[in-house]
């Protein structure tokens, strides 16, 4: 690693080493021109060598959307730039700890330091969720937590760039398991992801927040993957008998396998959470608050597991009245036998808070030990930040080797267009007029093309319907005209699906556009 330190990039200084990561190295450097302290992200030189173009197309849209976040509790993102060969991306600086570390440092916080995460967490998610975008990491890694008790989430809509012909390997050479731990059934499964991933993951999140350890281990990626699929978590009552059933009750239903029983958006949780969180203040017996989305949920769910109870019976029935043989699955063996689910594995676990009914004796499990801490400095203090003029203080070390290498392949679509977040400026000059003469300056068109994605995914280039690739970087082409400065002003429901917004930016970028502006909107 080449030292940096005491290095002038931009109007960034250098000042000293954070971290490193497998595709950046992070300082903390001096913004000159405004006078504040950021993290700026030196990309590696490999990691240029190594992108492909199709990667950037896929990623275009997420960059577009999520430069455009700006929420207390999510990490700042203040710009890119290139210079000396040296690519880099500048953002707000968290002077803090991630929440992993927080968690094998300090062990497992108390209950009110847990909700106090636990809802900025969810602030940002529901943010992020009405801006359309996805996180697909949410894990403790990439959750910030200031000395003042401050929570952002760090690299949003930019965990898809992990994504790549050997994705679908989860036990290939090198791969972490950070992201297996916390990633829901939908996304192992490669299928189409929406903010209810999020949610999925973020309580698994929420379970190792509360009881110190995740609801799923394993020793390959894949074993760990594949639970999340087929495995009913152990109950988080018993990783820790203090805790109150309807927060356990939460998270168990935040981890839902089958998406439409989850909490279906962030700002359901956060609905439920403010009742919680209220009687909690007010010193108020948890068990006792009745969550009104908590409960049609689990009401839901019920229905669930007796409809497939009934099927179970159902099949069952069948099967004594055909001598006991049922067809097996194409490709079994002769001779092989068919279990029948149970309703309970139909189903998944409801509730977190419940205990498991079995015909058979079962051996009580020894309830693990728990140490709860409050996590220290939560106060609210004055304003520590340090003067730029004053010798640099000693700041806690961070591990930042989790939310180095997602956030900077940001830098790699910006390589390719770099105009993208900028405005090109037109400088007039001052109209002159003879004395006695007035003169009238026109007024200057405004330039953009007009485009839609409505709830129903229908994609529209000024008014007119495109359907396939082709013929919406057709339409686009004839609006633009032949002028390289236009803008596209891209309207997006938040009904339409991710990859009817990537469609949209892989076509502008195809017809040559250099200024895209997303609008989040509802759309008739």
């Amino acid at each position: 690693m080449t030292d940096l330190v005491d290095r002038t990039l931009g109007e960034f200084r250098l000042l000293r080493h954070l971290g490193s990561g497998g595709m950046a190295d992070v300082y903390l450097a001096e913004q000159t021109t405004l006078s504040r302290h950021v993290a700026v992200k030196i990309m590696k030189p490999a990691l240029i060598a190594t992108s492909g173009e199709v990667m950037l197309a896929r990623f275009k849209q997420e960059a577009m959307m999520a430069a455009g976040l700006n929420h207390p509790n999510i990490v700042q993102v203040y710009t890119i730039g290139e210079e000396d060969g040296f690519h880099f991306i500048a953002q707000e600086f968290v002077q803090g700890r991630n929440l992993a570390t927080i968690l094998k440092s300090k062990g497992v916080p108390d209950l009110g330091s847990s909700l106090h995460v636990i809802r900025q967490v969810t602030s940002a998610l529901k943010a992020a969720g009405q801006a359309g975008i996805v996180h697909r990491d949410i894990k403790p890694e990439n959750i910030l937590v200031t000395k003042k008790g401050d929570v952002k989430v760090a690299d949003f809509g930019l965990a898809q760039l992990h994504k790549s012909a050997e994705e679908g390997n989860l036990t290939r050479e090198n791969t972490t398991l950070g992201t297996p731990l916390y990633m829901s059934p939908e996304q192992v499964n490669g299928r189409e992801l929406d903010p209810r991933s999020d949610i999925y993951s973020f309580g698994v999140t929420c379970y190792q927040l509360l009881c110190g350890k995740t609801p799923f281990t394993g020793t390959t990626a894949m074993g760990i993957a594949v639970q999340h699929l087929n495995t009913i978590p152990p109950p988080l009552k018993e990783q820790n008998p203090k805790l109150p059933d309807v927060i356990c009750r939460m998270v168990h239903r935040m981890m839902a396998k089958r998406r439409v029983l989850r909490y279906q958006s962030a700002a359901d949780v956060s609905s439920d959470l403010k009742k919680l969180i209220t009687y909690y203040k007010q010193g108020r017996s948890l068990d006792l608050v009745k969550l009104p989305i908590l409960e049609e949920l689990d009401k839901a769910a019920a229905e669930a597991k007796a409809a497939a109870a009934n099927e179970s019976q159902r099949t069952a029935a069948a099967r004594l009245q055909n001598g006991g043989d049922l067809e097996l699955p194409p490709g079994a063996a002769a001779g092989a036998t068919m279990a029948l689910p149970s309703a309970s594995s139909l189903s998944g676990r409801q509730g977190g808070g419940s205990q498991r009914k079995s015909g058979a004796k079962s051996q009580k499990a020894k309830r693990p030990t728990l140490v709860t801490v409050s996590l220290p400095s939560w106060e609210e203090e004055d304003d520590d930040d340090f003067a730029l003029g004053r010798p640099e203080p000693e700041f806690e070390e961070m591990d930042l080797t989790p939310m180095v290498d997602v956030t900077f392949l940001l830098l790699i679509f910006f390589m390719i267009t770099a105009a993208f977040n900028l405005q090109k400026k037109i400088d007039m000059p001052p109209a002159t007029a003879e004395e006695g003469m007035s003169t009238s300056v026109p007024q200057q068109e405004n330039s953009s093309v007009e485009a839609e994605i409505d709830r129903d995914n229908q994609i529209y280039i000024g008014g007119t319907q495109g359907t396939a690739f082709d013929e919406i970087v057709r339409l686009l082409e004839s609006e633009k005209a032949g002028i390289d400065d236009i803008e596209l002003r891209v309207k997006i429901d938040p009904e339409s699906t991710h990859e009817k917004r990537i469609l949209v930016a892989d076509a502008a970028a195809k017809a040559g556009f250099v200024k895209v502006k997303s609008l989040i909107m509802e759309l008739n």
